[in-house]
């Protein structure tokens, strides 16, 4: 059997700083993984959602279209969430940012879809939508978290702030 201990070159705490360093790089590398899993998956749905709408789909005429579409995919992509309900959401979740520019677009490419949802449900500006992205984006909030920045209008405090500081 072989001797795991450190060797007398390399002293205890030079190895936990090794494996420190090799744990920060794995959990970079499966946080950049799940960034572009994420992206990819707002892409489909944005493409779906665009497919949906091109087609003049609609809950009065499309309903039946769009459930049996939902049974189909789901039979393929069975842990995919291709419910009607979804599906008609992506459909929403194009319609509601095509109409912005790229920043909006971007900014939203990169949301959880449930963070996705939660945002498409309150009528803000374009400015507040990229605002509210990037403070999940880099402050790492939960739905939890962006609901109540959303419902206590937090990105009015911070203009309220700005609008205050002299400097």
């Amino acid at each position: 059997m072989k001797d795991l201990s450190v060797s007398k070159a390399f002293n205890e705490r030079e190895y936990n700083e090794l494996l420190q360093q090799a744990v920060a790089v794995i959990e970079t590398s499966r946080l950049q993984i799940a960034k572009q899993l994420n992206s990819i998956a707002m892409s489909s749905y944005w493409e779906i959602g665009k497919l949906l709408d091109e087609r003049k789909l609609d809950s009065k005429y499309g309903d039946s279209i769009v459930r049996r579409l939902s049974s189909d995919l789901k039979s393929k992509y069975p842990d995919m969430g291709l419910s009607p309900r979804n599906l008609w959401n992506m459909k929403r979740f194009y319609l509601r940012y095509c109409q912005y520019d790229t920043k909006v677009q971007q900014a939203v490419a990169v949301l959880p879809w449930s963070h996705n949802l939660l945002l498409m449900s309150y009528d803000l500006a374009p400015q507040y939508i990229v605002f509210y992205a990037n403070e999940v984006f880099s402050k790492g909030w939960s739905r939890d978290m962006l609901n109540h920045a959303l419902k206590s209008e937090y990105h009015l405090s911070i203009q309220a702030i700005e609008k205050s500081n002299n400097f």
